[in-house]
């Protein structure tokens, strides 16, 4: 998951939100800084925008697109609609697929109605313009019951607010537990492990050389890698070591 909380300070921001201003709310005019700044990936399942993906469906197959939208969804919060700091890039199945209109709430508390209530307002879906991921999560390498080695998150803590949130946000998006979490739709399910398999495989041989002690390799393999590692936010819980092997 990529930390989004630079967005607001990057050089081309201002531009977008004057864009957005003279667009009457068609917030597809922030598309590009938000892609600058996740690198070109989704920040939720951070698949590269850069790659062709496409999973089977119904109508032959289905491109992963990039897309903005809100983050608090209109269907609840319709007062901030054209509110630019509601409006989050996913990629078309984390935006559409999983996450759709769904936007639970801690102890099924009570709504924001309106802006000055949103700063209590206890949200389980991360926003990764605001939360701190490392707070929340912890990187596992592991093989699934079908045999297939994925990346996936875990809450990091182990109660509370922090834990429902990290929990209810994997739970939502498909991103650990993934055979409990499986998506009903079979081809939404597979593209969801295919993409968390690459992760993978990116980051395989450099954290077992960190969890076995191997300095030499686990430097060669930085050395080789470090500019690919940068592309994605798990690098950022690797340097951390919040990250367990279980194979």
């Amino acid at each position: 998951m990529i930390n989004m909380s630079k967005l607001y300070e990057h050089q081309d921001y201002e531009e977008a939100l004057e864009n957005f201003k003279n667009s009457s709310c068609k917030w597809k005019a922030f598309t590009d800084v938000h892609l600058k700044v996740s690198k070109d990936r989704c920040p939720i399942c951070e698949c590269d925008f850069n790659e062709t993906i496409t999973r089977l469906s119904n109508k032959g197959t289905t491109s992963i697109e990039k897309t903005i939208d809100h983050f608090r969804p209109q269907q609840y919060y319709s007062f901030l609609k054209c509110e630019h700091t509601n409006y989050l890039l996913m990629c078309s199945e984390c935006n559409n697929i999983y996450k759709g209109s769904e936007f639970p709430i801690y102890n099924n508390a009570s709504r924001a109605t309106k802006n000055e209530e949103l700063e209590s307002e206890k949200y389980l879906i991360v926003n990764p313009l605001r939360d701190n991921l490392l707070e929340l999560f912890t990187l596992v390498f592991k093989r699934t019951i079908s045999g297939r080695n994925i990346l996936e998150l875990h809450p990091k803590q182990e109660s509370g607010y922090l834990f429902e949130k990290a929990k209810e946000t994997i739970k939502l998006f498909g991103l650990g537990d993934c055979h409990t979490n499986r998506h009903t739709n079979e081809n939404v399910y597979n593209c969801r492990i295919s993409i968390l398999e690459s992760h993978y495989g990116v980051f395989y041989n450099f954290v077992t050389a960190l969890k076995d002690g191997d300095k030499k390799k686990a430097y060669l393999e930085l050395k080789e890698q470090k500019s690919t590692f940068e592309q994605y936010g798990f690098y950022e819980f690797i340097k951390k070591n919040q990250f367990e092997v279980y194979l």
